[in-house]
């Protein structure tokens, strides 16, 4: 009596729906009939041959409905005979809304005869036909799934873990930062969540990428990354956002607490970075080396500014100073790029440039300084 009990409360907890007909006899069963909203599940169809007369086909698609996700984990097809065939069809699914769901499915059986399986093959390249078949679409009552609400709002359904890593925490002031976040785990694939959140100080450039996104009967077992390419203005802590989640296996509840960094910007002098004296003359390159350097040093801080730092205002600079300071092409060209970089200098730039690069002479220095002078007032 108990093991019949135990047998009825299996059924009605796996949730089962046994059809027939002359063809063939089916089944469509689920691994739980109450999940959570968003908890993944298996749905498994096994139809098995009653007409031993003919070769068979089994063919089922499941309903499209916005209540639910469902995808193909695999399909098994046994000859336990001859003209005696099972097929067994799993499916992962998503609840996407509480309360009564029905998941429908479209089954179709091709039927087909041995001669007509045979005439595929009979002939040349140029002569192959497509089987000849007899198709049946079968009715199948859809299988009823009560779906639980969640108690709360969550970020992420399933069982995940965080991990993360840093390239550096000590940088130079404009210095890419690389931070990397993992999330790994077994659930709901759909992911909307930012580790890292929008602070001043900061420019933050973002990319994420998922790997190992294969289905399995609990859900979507999943790596997606989450890369950042970071560039401070100064020292500060980077903010995280605190991940809610739930898990179906234990049903609880969590938190994932993305790792902070402190991070440690370090503002370079100008005087370390312009080289007021000439090189003396030698036989060798290295003059022509580190005027190279001198030369990408410059173009590179410009381009960072340009991009990265805010425009000095002329309110804030009536007297221009940091131009009229500068003592010679150099350190002239150096303040245009790093602190004019949305002005209109192209002309001035190529005049200083010939100056620094092709040693042209210095005494239109102080000329260009009077001309940019003149032009910013």
């Amino acid at each position: 009596m108990k093991k019949a009990l135990g047998k009825i409360v299996i059924f009605i907890y796996f949730g089962c729906v046994a059809l027939a007909s002359p063809l063939a006899t089916y089944t469509l069963t689920a691994s739980k009939n109450n999940p959570k909203l968003k908890e993944g599940i298996e749905i498994k169809f096994s139809t098995t041959q009653q007409n031993h007369n003919e070769v068979m086909f089994f063919f089922l698609e499941p309903k499209k409905s916005p209540n639910y996700k469902i995808v193909l984990l695999k399909k098994e097809v046994k000859e336990l005979a001859y003209h005696h065939k099972k097929a067994t069809f799993s499916f992962l699914l998503f609840a996407l809304k509480s309360g009564s769901v029905e998941v429908g499915f479209d089954f179709m059986i091709k039927t087909a005869s041995d001669k007509a399986v045979a005439q595929v093959y009979e002939g040349g390249r140029d002569n192959v036909k497509w089987i000849e078949t007899k198709n049946t679409k079968i009715k199948i009552t859809p299988l009823t799934l009560q779906v639980k609400k969640l108690s709360r709002h969550v970020d992420l359904v399933g069982d995940f873990q965080l991990k993360s890593t840093i390239d550096k925490k000590d940088v130079d002031l404009y210095e890419g930062v690389n931070l990397r976040y993992t999330l790994s785990g077994v659930g709901y694939d759909e992911i909307d969540i930012k580790p890292v959140e929008k602070q001043n100080g900061v420019k933050i450039f973002a990319e994420v990428s998922k790997h190992n996104n294969k289905t399995t009967k609990d859900g979507y077992d999943m790596d997606m990354v989450f890369n950042y390419a970071l560039i401070l203005d100064k020292s500060l802590k980077i903010k995280t956002k605190q991940i809610s989640c739930y898990s179906p296996k234990t049903d609880t509840y969590y938190t994932l607490k993305p790792k902070f960094y402190d991070i440690k910007v370090s503002k370079p002098d100008i005087k370390t970075l312009i080289d007021k004296d000439e090189f003396p003359k030698q036989k060798n390159y290295t003059k022509e080396i580190k005027e190279f350097f001198i030369y990408l040093l410059i173009f590179t801080t410009g381009y960072l500014s340009a991009k990265f730092m805010p425009r000095v205002s002329r309110k804030k600079n009536k007297e221009f100073l940091d131009i009229k300071e500068a003592k010679n092409a150099k350190e002239l060209l150096y303040t245009l790029m790093h602190r004019y970089p949305l002005e209109d200098i192209e002309n001035f730039s190529k005049k200083l440039e010939k100056i620094v690069y092709l040693k042209n002479n210095d005494n239109e220095f102080k000329k260009i300084k009077h001309e940019i002078l003149t032009k910013f007032k």
